[in-house]
């Protein structure tokens, strides 16, 4: 019988500047564990959940850099917290455009996840999987709903695994004008969705234009199952943040 032999994969990652990317892990809580200036210039950071190394590359775009990984972990929201814990320690915030940027945990069909994305634009995709394949909460009644749901599950996707904003948003304002074809609680979620996708857009004004038509969606004359309560939960855990969040917006626009 062979013998099983373990691996450890270590993504080794282009970089604008050492300096710049050493600061940013370190102050995540990552561990600088290797540096070297001479033949090239090259880092390796090291953390619970992952090692990553890194090589300079002075003409790197962020915007077009498309190097990626994936570290799963048994705890993404304490994951999550930990990062963050780490961060505004550090450097007092907890950057969610541009770069460096890190998202919120959500739950898509095959994981709960956020992404980080560093200095240079390498995005570090951070989840664990679920115990068993989500189902749709739902019913699909008609055709129109149907139609809802796919645009709403794309542009969730697009906004929070793809991390692209811009194109969730068109994807979204296509079935928005007909929502009210679609069940309650997707509309619910489908309007809060478009406010924090806004919000990731830096339109603060649109991101409250589409909360107040949030609290024009009662939800209290309808039964929910346990899985669409848990959905609307989480949409309204999401709602609040942006709230939070479009508060600090404000403050730091006013400073004393």
């Amino acid at each position: 019988m062979t013998e099983q032999m373990p691996g450890k994969i270590i993504p080794i990652l282009p970089c604008r500047s050492l300096n710049e990317q050493l600061d940013f892990y370190q102050s995540l809580g990552f561990e600088m564990t290797y540096t070297q200036a001479r033949p090239n210039q090259y880092a390796c950071v090291r953390h619970l959940i992952a090692e990553l190394h890194f090589f300079v590359l002075k003409e790197l775009d962020p915007a077009k850099n498309y190097s990626m990984c994936y570290v799963h972990v048994a705890d993404v929201d304490a994951v999550y917290e930990t990062l963050c814990e780490s961060l505004k320690r550090n450097t007092n915030r907890i950057p969610v455009r541009g770069y460096p940027k890190i998202t919120k945990p959500n739950s898509l069909a095959e994981d709960r996840r956020f992404n980080l994305v560093d200095p240079s634009g390498n995005r570090i995709l951070i989840g664990t999987k679920h115990a068993a394949p989500q189902s749709k909460a739902e019913p699909e009644v008609t055709v129109h709903a149907s139609k809802f749901r796919n645009a709403f599950e794309t542009a969730y996707k697009l906004a929070y695994a793809k991390d692209d904003p811009a194109h969730a948003a068109k994807v979204l304002d296509l079935v928005l004008p007909r929502m009210e074809e679609a069940p309650l609680p997707l509309r619910y979620r489908a309007v809060i969705l478009r406010a924090d996708i806004a919000h990731l857009l830096d339109e603060n004004e649109a991101a409250l234009s589409f909360m107040d038509k949030v609290s024009q969606i009662s939800l209290s004359s309808i039964s929910l199952c346990a899985e669409e309560h848990l959905l609307v939960q989480e949409a309204a855990k999401r709602l609040e943040e942006l709230r939070a969040a479009l508060l600090a917006d404000r403050r730091l626009e006013r400073p004393e």
